[in-house]
């Protein structure tokens, strides 16, 4: 099998791989600590659901600024998608002639995406797990409400988002770029003994699957998650793709993580 960070480089560079590396790094480390910024306004509630991509400024009342092969958008773009919340796709290419948009830019300095701007761009969220809390606290959709988990259930979800963030996310980075599996079929083992069934926390969605989908999502498609120890998982992907909002944001060409 031909590793997918080889078959990127089309996507972005005609030099040798480690150009392509370095273009996948200068994205995803620079989202990657943002993850602690917590200091933006709550979301309000938007009503149906309506996705249309858009070239240009869209008159909705929430907008998804986003490149759809980034995990970190993806993550976000499957709570708005599951939600209920009416929202338009405004796409940005990340790289290559011209850079990002000015408006871009003004919007997040540190210019990465995912951002979700709603009011008229009163509030701006430009980071996914701040875009996941505000989701979950004004979702009406199959994405089940934070207020309405319980206790338990919502220290399952916590417990789901740190370890994609703290421990997939390095794990899976180095196993991919160091080719070394023992240590990321461990870590599998260990979250499919978490997984409750059918989706992580049980019957109901939560951001715990917005989180996790991404990123066990691209280790399976390369790398497969179906051995010994991982059939909750792989019963876990399955129902996440056939779930519609989830189906829907799964693209051809897509990233890691960093």
């Amino acid at each position: 099998m031909i590793p997918r960070i080889v078959l990127l480089l089309s996507l972005f560079s005609s030099s040798p791989i480690i150009g392509v590396n370095s273009l996948l790094a200068k994205h995803h480390n620079t989202a990657i600590p943002s993850l602690c910024r917590r200091n933006l306004s709550p979301m309000t509630t938007s009503s149906s659901k309506s996705t249309t991509e858009l070239s240009a400024k869209s008159s909705a009342e929430t907008q998804f600024i986003t490149n759809k092969m980034c995990p970190y958008a993806q993550k976000a773009w499957i709570a708005l998608e599951s939600s209920g919340i009416t929202f338009d796709i405004r796409e940005v290419s990340l790289y290559g002639p011209g850079g990002k948009p000015d408006w871009f830019w003004k919007l997040n300095p540190r210019g990465t995406v995912p951002i979700v701007t709603m009011n008229g761009e009163n509030n701006v969220y430009a980071d996914s797990e701040l875009i996941l809390d505000a989701v979950g606290d004004i979702s009406e959709g199959i994405l089940t409400r934070t207020a309405d988990l319980s206790d338990k259930e919502q220290t399952q979800v916590s417990r789901w988002r740190e370890v994609i963030s703290k421990q997939l996310a390095p794990v899976g980075k180095s196993a991919v770029l160091g080719g070394s599996m023992p240590k990321l079929r461990s870590l599998l083992k260990e979250m499919n003994d978490m997984v409750v069934g059918p989706y992580l926390c049980g019957e109901r969605m939560t951001l715990a699957d917005c989180a996790a989908f991404p990123f066990l999502w691209r280790i399976d498609q390369d790398y497969g998650i179906e051995g010994d120890g991982e059939e909750k998982l792989r019963d876990w992907l399955k129902v996440c793709l056939e779930t519609d909002a989830i189906k829907r944001t799964v693209v051809r060409s897509w990233w890691w993580w960093w």
